[in-house]
């Protein structure tokens, strides 16, 4: 009777304890999403109990529908963690084995013999990364494109990270099961806990609480991110779910309910890299161990993780490119051990200080564009198609404490130079410029083809951002708008054969001819084309 006093004592005096926490987090998802830097939802969990749960901002942006608990978001390379539990659950059952040769089930395969399902699940196959649905498309065509490459290391030598391997396991865990990979994860993890909002072919999904992903998202317009034609990239990142079903995994996976101890044991310990085990990340951060796997695609980020020193489990799911999970995710730490946080605020900002950044910038040879749209501060140029900034001073801003942008202004105050540090601790200085982004268009359906450089297009100064080719040759085949001549900003067509959207389809040309091609960027945000046959 006195220990189960004891308990009740204990369980009484969390509860401020819980609601305390939830009262900050929430205070900081409200600043996040005032100034339209989260579309989302978020489950925060201490010892297996949800302390706080909750959506933002749209799941149909043009409807303003809101998210909520129940809002369904792609997970993308989260996926790898199912993928990997299916596997070690098929070795559990005697049906497979982690030290099977990739010639067992591909007997061609070069090296096969040397490349073990352990290597597939831990990155250290050596089989180089390929994501592009056009060679992902199945089995056969797979198979033979990675037939075709050299491996990037010895097998089991290095980690580098593979969604081919990915991409393979999911082949291999049909050849096994004789079902295909979809139904084996539903048949082994989704049904079994009940994770009924989770899934595959997410293109296919009529449920009302799912979330269209974004490229930009604001109160007053929208752009879609690239929709993938196929269930596109299968076992290495094609699944949908909810901060709730995620949730369920996350409570099973921990009790051993799925899988056994040992088995889990074995999942999250580093194979060769020192973060990584089979499908599963083991980061250790600020001295505790953080066991999950995040992902990321056009429109999606999601990030699932727990602490086991402390029963934490953090699960943060978006349905926007430009939403601040990278700054979010610590903050939600911080706030969860009691330590020194700070919320987004516009008090100390001055608005019209911040418009006098906007511009481009060039550092050590590489342009950066600034752009304040809709009150969202967006960076392009570089190796980055689109990031959000979030002002820290009038001439701070930063994408993640590791990531900033230090502007200096001269004695006039007009901004002159600017600092930037990378991830990777680098520092590179530049100035700002009075030149303009090079559109251009590359691909086969140019005379050029898929080089190294790109055919410019022509602009009129009366409308600077409106670029074109007037009765230019082109010939049958696929095409892209390029930014600057690198491949880091560039747009194609969506799978609605319309829109625009980035690192999307290729444009075709269907017949050889002279066309007028149009790019409008008058709206940074929603890019405008048309391609037409010439009129003589």
């Amino acid at each position: 009777m006195k220990s189960i006093l004891a308990c009740l004592i204990l369980l009484l005096a969390a509860q401020p304890v819980f609601s305390q926490k939830a009262k900050q987090l929430e205070q900081l998802f409200n600043a996040y999403d005032k100034m339209g830097g989260f579309s989302g939802s978020v489950l925060v969990a201490e010892k297996g109990k949800i302390i706080f749960e909750k959506g933002y901002g749209y799941r149909n942006g043009p409807k303003k529908d809101k998210n909520t608990n129940n809002s369904l978001y792609r997970v993308f390379s989260t996926t790898k963690m199912f993928t990997a539990t299916v596997i070690l659950k098929l070795e559990e059952e005697g049906k497979l084995s982690l030290n099977d040769k990739l010639s067992k089930y591909y007997p061609t395969f070069p090296k096969g013999d040397n490349i073990t399902i352990a290597n597939l699940l831990s990155h250290t196959s050596g089989i180089p990364d390929e994501t592009s649905s056009e060679n992902t498309v199945n089995e056969e065509i797979l198979m033979k494109y990675l037939a075709s490459k050299p491996l990037d290391f010895s097998p089991g030598t290095q980690w580098n990270y593979s969604n081919s391997g990915y991409y393979i396991l999911g082949h291999i865990i049909k050849k096994v099961t004789g079902t295909d990979y979809d139904k084996a994860i539903e048949n082994y993890i989704l049904k079994p806990l009940q994770m009924n909002n989770s899934g595959f072919h997410f293109n296919e999904v009529t449920d009302e609480n799912k979330a269209l992903g974004y490229e930009f998202l604001s109160d007053k317009m929208s752009n879609e991110a690239l929709r993938f034609k196929t269930d596109h990239p299968f076992a290495a990142g094609a699944m949908y779910s909810t901060v709730g079903d995620i949730f369920k995994f996350n409570e099973a996976f921990k009790n051993y309910k799925i899988l056994k101890k040992e088995t889990v044991e074995k999942m999250i310990t580093p194979y060769l890299n020192d973060h990584y085990g089979f499908g599963c990340d083991t980061s250790i951060i600020n001295g505790k161990k953080r066991i999950g796997h995040d992902g990321g695609g056009p429109g999606y980020r999601s990030r699932y993780y727990r602490i086991p020193e402390d029963d934490i489990c953090v699960i943060v799911q978006s349905n926007y490119n430009l939403s601040f999970t990278e700054m979010i995710v610590p903050q939600i730490e911080d706030i969860l051990y009691n330590r020194p946080y700070s919320i987004p605020t516009n008090k100390n900002i001055n608005l019209q200080e911040l418009k006098k950044l906007e511009g481009t910038y060039i550092a050590d040879g590489t342009k950066y564009y600034i752009n304040i749209i809709d009150g969202q501060i967006i960076l392009n140029g570089g190796n980055y198609a689109r990031l959000p900034l979030l002002p820290i001073t009038n001439t701070k801003l930063q994408f993640s404490e590791k990531f900033t942008f230090t502007f200096q202004p001269d004695k006039t105050g007009k901004i002159e130079n600017i600092t930037i540090h990378f991830f990777d601790g680098s520092v590179k200085t530049g100035k700002k410029t009075n030149t303009t982004p090079v559109w251009g268009i590359i691909g086969d359906a140019t005379p050029a083809g898929w080089g190294e450089t790109d055919i410019p297009l022509q602009t009129d100064t009366q409308k600077p951002n409106v670029y074109f080719l007037k009765n230019y040759k082109m010939k049958k085949g696929g095409f892209k708008f390029r930014c600057d001549n690198r491949w880091g900003y560039n747009f194609g067509l969506n799978n609605d054969g319309k829109s625009i959207a980035i690192e999307a389809y290729d444009f075709q040309i269907e017949e050889d001819g002279m066309y007028d091609i149009v790019f409008d960027m008058t709206n940074k945000m929603i890019p405008q084309y048309s391609i037409k046959k010439s009129v003589l």
